[in-house]
């Protein structure tokens, strides 16, 4: 084998099995050896073929990129396709048509589908949904739509997103003539007839309760209820 290169450093080793079938060797200025691949082939040894150049795979004007290591190819497509060689056509370009803030998703034949937000169907989600539909007010509760969604207009007995809660005064809790008055959708509180009552008896929803005996032993309980004097 000759040498070649300025020092010699390169040996001239050109053979039958430098390169593939599909290449020549030869070589380079400096005197290495190097594989002249015909066209369509690439890599060291002309045994990668070159998909860019020999099937120009990538369709609608896309831009073909070539890995000379591997063989393996990508295509860049151009706005308004789509798929592993650009060959689908995409629906959604040049603007998304679906409508209130519905999502477009291309399909392969080159239609599209809306994926719609809650609320909202159809074609390009144009299509407001009635919640009312389903019924979802309890007691009586008239339904009304909002944006794709509803809100209950309840009787004056019960509360709540569906109507599902009974006001507390509609049980009628205060008793002896006393008025019953909703501080919340759960409590409330009761407007007794006045009178006089001795300072160790309390109301509880105007029912009165002596509590003389039980918290204060050398007090004897008062054996009438409204008004009494209790010995000591």
């Amino acid at each position: 084998m000759l040498g070649a290169g300025n020092r010699c450093e390169y040996v001239r080793s050109c053979n039958s099995s430098s390169c593939s079938d599909r290449g020549n060797c030869s070589y380079d200025v400096g005197g290495a050896p190097v594989c002249l691949c015909e066209a369509g082939f690439t890599g060291a040894h002309c045994q990668l073929v070159d998909w860019c150049t020999y099937h120009q795979p990538c369709l609608n004007n896309a831009s073909c990129l070539l890995n000379t290591t591997t063989g393996d190819y990508v295509c860049d497509c151009l706005p308004g396709s789509l798929g592993a060689n650009c060959s689908m056509i995409d629906a959604c370009w040049p603007a998304d048509i679906c409508e209130n803030g519905g999502t477009c998703l291309s399909l392969p034949d080159g239609r599209y589908t809306c994926a719609c937000v809650s609320g909202y169907t159809g074609l390009s989600c144009s299509v407001l949904v009635d919640a009312c539909l389903s019924e979802p007010c309890w007691h009586d509760g008239t339904c009304v739509p909002v944006d794709g969604g509803f809100t209950c207009s309840c009787g004056e007995a019960f509360t709540g997103l569906t109507c599902e809660t009974e006001m507390p005064c509609r049980s009628s809790p205060c008793q002896h003539g006393g008025t019953c008055h909703e501080t919340d959708a759960t409590s409330y509180v009761c407007d007794c007839p006045s009178g006089k009552l001795h300072y160790l008896d309390v109301l509880v929803n105007c029912t009165l309760i002596n509590w003389a005996h039980s918290m204060v032993p050398s007090v004897t309980r008062c054996r009438c209820c409204w008004r009494c004097r209790c010995g000591h």
